[in-house]
């Protein structure tokens, strides 16, 4: 019988120069237009990356030629405070249909000012990957994972 490694959450976290409202659509909304380079699964940079806004909604990214690519799975629809999210890829980044294998994102925005808002992203679970789960914790706790991102978002906003 094998132990199942422990994982630290990976925190990332980013004032976007916006009010709450906004900061969310720029997330949920505009994510395909800010998206840090090669964090997607097609050969390109998506259309869109569409969040169904309700829980059990699909999270997916749509390509320009309209394929679509599932990247899991919304949980909670909190707008325009809170969304968590099942992350459903594997340790190769492929899709896997099973729930019981999603490690979570717990996504918050706080308005500290009348155009700041403080985006906290949270993702834990990375056991459920099992054998996964290190490629993925490294992955988006990588210079180039959810922080890289999120900075990029901050970026986009201020174009």
């Amino acid at each position: 019988m094998s132990e199942t490694q422990a994982y630290a959450p990976v925190v990332a976290e980013v004032t976007v120069p916006a009010g709450l409202a906004r900061a969310f659509e720029l997330y949920t909304v505009e994510q395909a237009a800010w998206l840090f380079e090669g964090h997607w699964l097609g050969d390109e940079r998506p259309a869109a990356i569409v969040f169904e806004p309700t829980a059990g909604g699909r999270w997916y990214e749509r390509q320009p030629d309209g394929t679509e690519c599932d990247w899991g799975r919304v949980l909670e629809w909190g707008a325009p405070g809170r969304l968590v999210l099942a992350w459903m890829l594997d340790g190769d980044w492929r899709f896997d249909p099973d729930g019981e294998r999603a490690s979570r994102i717990e996504v918050t925005f706080t308005e500290v000012g009348p155009d700041q808002t403080v985006l906290r992203l949270v993702h834990t679970g990375f056991e459920a990957h099992g054998e996964g789960g290190g490629s993925i914790h490294r992955g988006v706790g990588s210079a180039t994972g959810w922080q890289a991102s999120l900075d990029a978002l901050v970026a986009f906003a201020t174009a």
